[in-house]
């Protein structure tokens, strides 16, 4: 009868081993690419209320949001971004774009020096964006040209200089390929 006990415990913690392994792996290994869904080059963006990608030959938007600590994090970044703008007088507009309303998208453009126009209450699925900080080229017509999701390497940060830096506004060619965490 003993035998017949420790047969059975030993069967149920192998299959209880099983369970918990494939489970494992599972989650491990064949979850959905969690970007799968996030905005990609080629996709038409909807008409923002309080912006017409039509008035721009190109527009950099910056989804940002307030508490968002990648956003903070990102701000010497974006502030940099802007210096660069100015000095090389690119035709690329910047447009920082907030879920937030619109007392908390002052203090957060007021306190992180951001010193471009800024939307608030746009809902981030309006853009297509699942988090932040989203960054995306946008061409005149609501086409996304590139997008770069979340904290960007450094890599990723001069591939955004590169992509707004043209002052003549012909340098789309460059903004096919994404780049996404």
């Amino acid at each position: 009868m003993k035998a017949k006990i420790e047969g059975v415990a030993n069967v149920a913690v192998i299959l209880l081993a099983i369970v918990m392994g494939s489970i494992f792996l599972k989650d491990r290994f064949f979850t959905p690419n969690p970007q799968a869904d996030e905005v990609k080059p080629g996709v038409q963006l909807a008409r923002l209320d309080a912006w017409d990608w039509g008035a721009h030959d190109r527009t950099l938007v910056l989804a940002l949001r307030k508490g968002c600590h990648f956003c903070e994090d990102s701000a010497p970044f974006y502030r940099r971004l802007l210096a660069e703008h100015e000095r090389e007088g690119s035709t690329t507009e910047i447009v920082a774009v907030f879920p937030d309303a619109a007392d908390a998208v002052k203090e957060v453009v007021q306190t992180e020096g951001l010193k471009v126009p800024a939307l608030a209450e746009v809902p981030l699925e309006q853009l297509k964006a699942s988090g932040t900080p989203t960054l995306l080229l946008v061409d005149r017509n609501g086409k996304v040209l590139k997008a770069w999701i979340g904290m960007l390497s450094p890599r990723e940060e001069l591939e955004v200089l590169a992509a707004t830096a043209c002052p003549s506004g012909d340098c789309q060619g460059t903004a096919s390929t994404t780049s996404m965490k």
